[in-house]
């Protein structure tokens, strides 16, 4: 079991496929298991690196203070330890989040961007409703067991049609989740870290090709978000997902995957 240490902070991470280095970094409360509907289809083309971000999975869990850029900074540790100078770096929500700050802070290790269902946060963030808030909110002192809170949240997570038509893979997403899951501390820390993000005033300064990829019926991360980021990084690509919510990459997996494919193929 590979584990790094980062300022005081064992990272968890795994390694997988060949090729030109993929870093994967997930969102909030979430770990690397996450990336199980992602993880076969990149790993068949590229060294795919996937980490356990601070205070979920096997990685360790402060209690203390988080920030996007300590987790920038935990994200170089990761590439540090797997031996690799650059790599494609592709975070979704607030691993979104993490790639920008990522890019900003160390443009020579990143070749190119992916940023999913994010945010350059501030005061040009859109936020979400104010119920979706709520929910954000109380997770971090829900009663609830770890499953029951993932069905609660999932109507804010997913777009209607999807949990009434295709209920299964919400249960497998969800199952996925809990089997190693968030400490209500550490979800509410990397949630402060995430309202505490503010990339807008630089992002046009990020000079790697870059991709953008939202579903416009993302109720946690509004579209408008993803607008921002695509009007705003200079050349970026942007990839509507249309009738998505927040987790596309199941909602829409082999869309996403297709357009990444394609994307990181032409940088070659």
């Amino acid at each position: 079991m590979p584990i790094t240490n980062a300022n005081g902070v064992d990272l968890y991470y795994e390694i997988h496929g060949k090729g030109e280095p993929l870093l994967l970094i997930m969102g909030l409360g979430l770990n690397s298991k996450s990336w199980f509907r992602t993880l076969p289809v990149l790993s068949k083309h590229y060294k795919v690196i996937i980490f356990d971000n601070r205070g979920t999975g096997s990685s360790s869990k402060p209690n203390m203070p988080y920030s996007i850029g300590q987790m920038a900074d935990d994200t170089r540790a990761v590439l540090d330890a797997a031996g690799i100078d650059s790599a494609h770096v592709y975070g979704i929500s607030m691993g979104g989040m993490i790639a920008q700050r990522f890019a900003l802070k160390y443009p020579e290790r990143t070749r190119s961007l992916i940023l999913g269902c994010t945010t350059s946060g501030g005061i040009h963030h859109v936020q979400p409703g104010a119920d979706v808030a709520m929910q954000l909110l109380s997770r971090g002192s829900a009663i609830a067991t770890p499953e029951e809170i993932a069905w609660a949240t999932a109507p804010i997570l997913y777009s209607s049609s999807f949990i009434e038509n295709c209920r299964d893979q919400v249960a497998e997403d969800i199952q996925k989740r809990i089997e190693v899951p968030v400490k209500p501390y550490a979800y509410m820390l990397q949630l402060q870290a995430c309202l505490a993000h503010d990339t807008y005033s630089e992002i046009d300064q990020i000079n790697v090709p870059v991709l953008v990829i939202h579903g416009n019926a993302d109720r946690l991360v509004p579209y408008a978000n993803g607008v921002t980021l695509a009007e705003k990084i200079p050349n970026a690509e942007f990839l509507t997902i249309n009738g998505a919510g927040h987790i596309y990459v199941t909602e829409a997996n082999d869309l996403a995957n297709e357009k990444i494919l394609d994307f990181l193929s032409k940088l070659n």
